[in-house]
């Protein structure tokens, strides 16, 4: 069993910019994000569950309060670099309007064929697909662990959990006001108290 969450928002998430494997830290909403999806995993059976986060700072720190939340020891916290976000190389940090300012071609090329097109520097979602999958493989339906992983990142793992390629997995949600659990070939969605207050839900 997989709980699998997003981090909370960060600064770039609010701006409006590409994160990718650059880093920015959490809002407070962030910060209150996290603690919720941890107040909701207190409600879940998680005995002997490890918690393992992408290396990169917004997940860690997510991951941190999530541990406070669930009474866990926040230095046993495993990183997986294979749970990272997907890279957008060059145009990590900028905005779509910056981007398509400056390096439109390679903006289209990348619409028109967004799952193996990779942005200049970065990670197509295809390449995504490969590392998430060798990821999931070694631990699908075994203990119970809990997932910090990121937005692009976990709409990719949740298709494959459930046999699904492909660019439709990107039209998935990722907000951060919910969490999900897969189980039995299964994901369900466990949205937090704040799921109430998503101008998006």
């Amino acid at each position: 069993m997989i709980y699998l969450l997003r981090h909370g928002e960060t600064v770039w998430n609010r701006a409006g910019r590409f994160q990718g494997q650059g880093d920015a830290p959490l809002t407070a909403e962030g910060v209150a994000q996290a603690r919720a999806m941890g107040r909701r995993l207190a409600q879940e059976e998680l005995a002997g569950a490890r918690l393992i986060s992408s290396p990169l700072y917004r997940a860690w720190q997510s991951a941190v309060l999530v541990a406070e939340a669930l009474s866990l020891d926040p230095h046993t916290i495993e990183f997986e670099p294979r749970l990272m976000e997907v890279s957008f190389g060059d145009w990590e940090g900028l905005t779509r309007e910056e981007i398509k300012a400056n390096d439109l071609d390679k903006w289209r090329a990348r619409k028109a064929d967004i799952w193996n097109h990779a942005p200049p520097g970065g990670e197509s979602f295809a390449q995504t697909e490969v590392r998430v999958e060798d990821w999931l493989n070694a631990h699908r339906d075994k203990e119970p662990l809990i997932a910090v992983s990121h937005g692009l990142t976990s709409r990719v793992l949740r298709g494959l959990y459930l046999g699904i390629r492909g660019p439709d997995v990107l039209r998935y949600s990722v907000r951060q006001t919910e969490l999900y659990r897969l189980s039995g070939g299964q994901v369900e969605t466990l949205p937090t108290e704040l799921a109430e207050f998503d101008e998006f839900a």
